[in-house]
């Protein structure tokens, strides 16, 4: 995510240009249960699982860097309501957690469960940098 976060430092796109999601609609614990358990695993759902597993079975298992992009794309498009910005800073992590994904299918560990737990302590280390004032 560092490069496209310089990138917008350099065309001067600043935080509320950014956006993201309105923590004051919301208590600590409500927010926290949004990001850190509710987000993830419905993103991994939608992101990640579906559109994974979809474009496997429709190509036979042969390519996943078509899949991993596809599901990296639906996940930024998952947070385009915040901004072209905002969606342009989740495709990194929208490849690293479909990667995560389908190396975890030829593991004995869940990749849903694997995926989600690494989203999640993403999302915890955004909502503590929220909560201290660093974002």
């Amino acid at each position: 995510m560092i490069p496209i976060a310089l990138v917008l430092l350099y065309l001067k796109i600043d935080d509320d240009e950014i956006g993201g999601i309105d923590v004051e609609n919301y208590t600590f614990f409500g927010f926290f249960f949004l990001a850190v358990i509710f987000a993830p695993i419905l993103e991994t759902l939608i992101g990640q699982l579906l559109p994974i597993k979809i474009i496997q079975k429709l190509l036979r298992n042969k390519h996943n860097t078509i899949p991993m992009l596809i599901s990296a794309i639906l996940f930024s498009l998952m947070h385009f309501g915040y901004s072209i910005w905002y969606s342009l800073l989740t495709f990194p992590l929208g490849l690293l957690l479909a990667k995560t994904y389908i190396v975890f299918q030829k593991r004995k560990e869940s990749s849903f469960w694997v995926t989600t737990a690494i989203h999640s302590l993403r999302n915890i280390i955004a909502v503590i940098s929220i909560y201290n004032g660093i974002e």
